[in-house]
């Protein structure tokens, strides 16, 4: 695998966890309503502020558990919990996904929760990543399986610099592109065509669970 194949897997992996509908949406939608654009790039860089050092603990926890461990049996019992793990969130995420219902009016629907603090994007955008169970839930699961990938091939700083470059940018793009529709009136979440996304990306993703877990069973 080289830097190409690793920021394609990352991103699509990437996906599945930045366009799923969470409180940060919801409350970069709020937000954008009353700052547009401006408010995705402060919600995404409250986001940015909270994950960075997540991922850099990830990688070192990683890292110092492959450098004690000599049996490479316990790295791969550790990719099949980890491929169960995905199954298991993926299942989730469909079940959530069908159950939820197109919400129309979402910005005067929701405001009356956020309208103190939804001038403040930059502090909601850390707030609803520290306390969000998806947010801790995606990365000790698909992104513990980017972390994993990242080391052998990059090391421990390059890797962890790359895999969350080739992350971040997804969270920028997303969130500013959804307030500004959202400021320019355009529907985002109440659309057939956007769940029909998340189901066809948590579908893959239960498949690469799947292989994830056959290929580790098969090397222990």
């Amino acid at each position: 695998m080289n830097v190409l194949d690793f920021a394609g897997e990352v991103v699509f992996l990437s996906a599945s966890g930045v366009l799923s509908p969470g409180p940060l949406f919801l409350a970069n939608l709020i937000c954008g309503t009353k700052q547009g654009y401006r408010a995705g790039l402060k919600t995404a860089t409250g986001h940015a502020i909270i994950e960075f050092p997540l991922v850099i603990i990830l990688t070192i926890s990683f890292f110092q558990l492959a450098n004690t461990s000599t049996d490479t049996y316990n790295l791969n019992l550790l990719g099949v919990f980890g491929g169960i793990s995905i199954i298991i969130f993926s299942i989730i995420q469909i079940t959530n996904t069908t159950r939820r219902k197109a919400q129309k009016n979402l910005s005067n629907s929701g405001d009356h929760r956020f309208s103190s603090i939804a001038d403040k994007p930059l502090l909601l955008g850390m707030v609803f990543t520290a306390l969000n169970p998806f947010f801790i839930a995606w990365w000790l699961t698909i992104g513990l399986k980017l972390v994993s990938d990242s080391i052998p091939l990059f090391g421990v700083t390059t890797g962890g610099f790359l895999l969350f470059s080739f992350h971040i940018w997804m969270d920028y793009v997303w969130l500013i592109l959804t307030a500004y529709l959202i400021f320019k009136g355009v529907a985002i979440i109440n659309t057939k065509y956007y769940y029909l996304l998340l189901m066809g990306l948590n579908i893959i993703l239960s498949f690469y669970g799947i292989y994830m877990v056959v290929s580790s069973i098969s090397l222990i």
